[in-house]
């Protein structure tokens, strides 16, 4: 096994990236404000028990199978916090119109009726409810009744009829046949431009749903397309210039097939298709979360489908990625990228994981730095989505292995062949950091992160300084880099979860890369090396 080394660069760098990271979560702890609750106070199964026994107590139904997912009211937390309305929201609405809750899927097998219900994850309280069943065939309720109805129904959820106004929601068309839909809007206590506004469905016979929602302006709901229109274009334009430097790497291999060495990245290949396509199966909660009006078993199955076919052709690209990368810096007679035959693999790898393990502590303090000035200086705020949540997974204690996907795929793209490719057009080291970290940035403003062009700048500069990390370390130094920043930052995400098993996988993971490092270094110490020639043969092998 290699001697521990101590690169003092590198120990100072990882040093400043604690000590801002920590000023940082001071900093963030020192804010007096409430903030929307996160972690569930109760568990999936308790919410399905919640529903049930509201769906036997209002519909008769005493036996139905359930399926429960966490779900957010993106829109309307993006407004609370652009306009600085949270304080206000928690103190007047949150408690019954929380913005994160469960939505339990509940259907009688012996009836077919379908129902979605809502369940505050805070308490169990029922906070809304609709029936998906098709038409009886019975007439509609007529504008009376249903009037009538609906402000019996207010009442029992303890609201005053009278602070509320019937108004009409343009382009809105009963769901089903032979449904009447009513919309109320609450007169006081608007937030902002926003007010509560409440929608009841109606059969021939009865209420069917109840759900509230608020009226977000146009202004902001307009402002809020333009942004993700803005972060749809910079993935398309990410992925374009990433297919092209695809193609560039299939004209390389052809071009200079007699150098390359197509063994070079079938295993990391293997390795990112294995987690990537098991995540997939893992995410079947979060596909499920946004099927809209679709069957939901039928949605999600079909969104692995075509997702796993996308992996696949991903899995072609970083193939294509790692042999053209690898091939044209020894052409370059600049290798980044050790073979496991050679002596220096274990010294390299090893040497690799605690430079990764310092840069991604440096990291981690500079991401920090960003977030908080973006906040503090140009309003950038998030919002929780469902299908990137833990909470969406069927197993999240698998989610935080995407890190070695993240690491392995993009390493390989941006800078292993991405830096190589923009020197031999730009001959600058600069450019051929820049570009690609600006592409690969370009990929990530989806996230729901806003103002948009944030992400953009952010990831831009992680890139740069990953760009610089792989010209002077090299290739497994980069991947180290990433993928400890990255099974860090998921490791802890496992914490929100609460359990005490949940934290030790957590503290496994961030520890992951360590492990992994220091297994390789140990197996490639024990391999035996070939026979050089003239040696006699060994006794072992006689």
């Amino acid at each position: 096994m290699p001697s521990i080394r101590l690169n003092r660069f590198l120990l100072t760098l990882s040093v400043i990236g604690l000590l801002l990271y920590s000023a940082i979560s001071f900093l963030y702890g020192r804010e007096t404000e409430p903030e929307l609750p996160d972690t569930p106070a109760i568990t999936k199964g308790q919410a399905a028990d919640s529903a049930l026994a509201f769906l036997k107590d209002r519909y008769r139904v005493h036996q139905a199978d359930t399926y429960v997912v966490y779900q957010s009211k993106k829109e309307r937390s993006g407004y609370l916090q652009k306009e600085g309305l949270i304080v206000a929201y928690l103190s007047a609405y949150n408690e019954r119109y929380p913005i994160d809750y469960y939505e339990v899927s509940a259907k009688e097998d012996s009836t077919g009726r379908n129902f979605i219900v809502d369940i505050n994850y805070m308490n169990s309280a029922v906070i809304g409810w609709r029936e998906l069943s098709g038409s009886t065939g019975e007439a509609p309720m007529n504008a009376g009744k249903a009037d009538t109805l609906a402000k019996v129904e207010m009442r029992q959820q303890g609201l005053d009829p009278a602070d509320f106004t019937p108004v009409e929601r343009a382009g809105t068309e009963d769901r089903v046949a032979g449904q009447t839909t009513r919309y109320y809007e609450k007169q006081s206590q608007p937030l902002g431009e926003a007010k509560l506004q409440l929608q009841f469905d109606f059969d021939g016979t009865e209420l069917i749903g109840y759900i509230a929602g608020f009226s977000l302006p146009v202004s902001y709901t307009a402002w809020l397309e333009k942004q993700d229109a803005s972060a749809s274009r910079m993935t398309w334009i990410s992925l374009g210039f990433s297919l092209i430097m695809t193609l560039a790497a299939i004209f390389y291999v052809i071009r200079y097939r007699k150098a390359m060495r197509f063994s070079r990245g079938l295993l990391l290949t293997a390795i990112y298709l294995l987690i990537y396509i098991g995540n997939n199966f893992n995410m079947y909660p979060a596909f499920r979360s946004v099927s809209g009006d679709m069957d939901p078993n039928l949605a999600a199955w079909a969104s692995i489908i075509i997702m796993n076919i996308i992996t696949v052709l991903m899995g072609i690209s970083l193939y294509l990625a790692l042999v053209a990368g690898e091939g044209l810096w020894r052409l370059k007679e600049q290798p980044k990228w050790p073979f496991w035959k050679e002596g220096a693999f274990g010294r390299d790898v090893f040497y690799g994981m605690g430079r990764g393990y310092l840069l991604a502590l440096f990291i981690l303090g500079i991401q920090q730095v960003l977030f908080y000035a973006g906040e503090l200086r140009f309003d950038v705020w998030s919002v929780n989505d469902p299908t990137d949540s833990v909470l969406n997974m069927v197993k999240p204690q698998l989610f935080p292995t995407m890190a070695w996907v993240a690491a392995i795929s993009e390493e390989a793209t941006y800078r292993l062949l991405g830096v190589v490719l923009f020197k031999k057009l730009f001959r600058s080291n600069f450019i051929a950091v820049l570009l690609p970290s600006v592409i690969w940035a370009a990929s990530h403003t989806q996230y729901p992160i806003y103002p948009v062009y944030t992400r953009l700048i952010e990831v831009t500069i992680i890139g740069i300084i990953l760009g610089y990390v792989f010209l002077k370390y090299g290739f497994i130094t980069a991947l180290f880099a990433h993928a400890c920043m990255d099974s860090i930052l998921m490791g802890l995400s496992l914490f929100s979860l609460g359990g005490t098993f949940d934290w030790m996988i957590g503290l496994l993971y961030i520890a992951l890369p360590g492990l992994v490092g220091w297994g390789l270094a140990w197996l490639h110490a024990k391999r035996r090396p070939p026979l050089t020639r003239g040696e006699p043969p060994r006794l072992e092998g006689l």
